[in-house]
């Protein structure tokens, strides 16, 4: 399977990629390329800003990446105010670079 470039958005790094199947059926197969690099990097930087400050009541404390909100789940635990999955999700080690704001959620 061959992959060709359909679209590079060069501001936030995504690329679109297809593939034709060359079989009978002639099937047609997507990938997304979604880099979440400029992402975490950003919610480096505004963590440190909190350091050394009082937080105000409204803080906000995390970003994460829309395609890892699909992935894991946490798009429907928003929705359905799953506050424990989100607190959870967020207070992970694993997910702490997606934190904007140090203490827990």
């Amino acid at each position: 399977m061959s992959w060709t470039l359909f679209d590079h958005d060069p501001l936030t790094g995504r690329k679109v990629w297809f593939s034709l199947d060359e079989a009978p059926e002639g099937k047609t197969a997507w990938r997304v390329e979604l880099p979440i690099d400029s992402v975490i990097e950003s919610n480096a930087e505004a963590e440190k800003a909190t350091h050394g400050v009082k937080l105000p009541d409204w803080n906000r404390v995390a970003s994460v990446p829309l395609n890892i909100m699909e992935k894991t789940g946490l798009d429907t635990a928003v929705q359905a105010k799953d506050d424990r999955f989100i607190s959870k999700f967020l207070n992970d080690i694993d997910h702490s670079k997606f934190r904007t704001s140090r203490g827990r959620v």
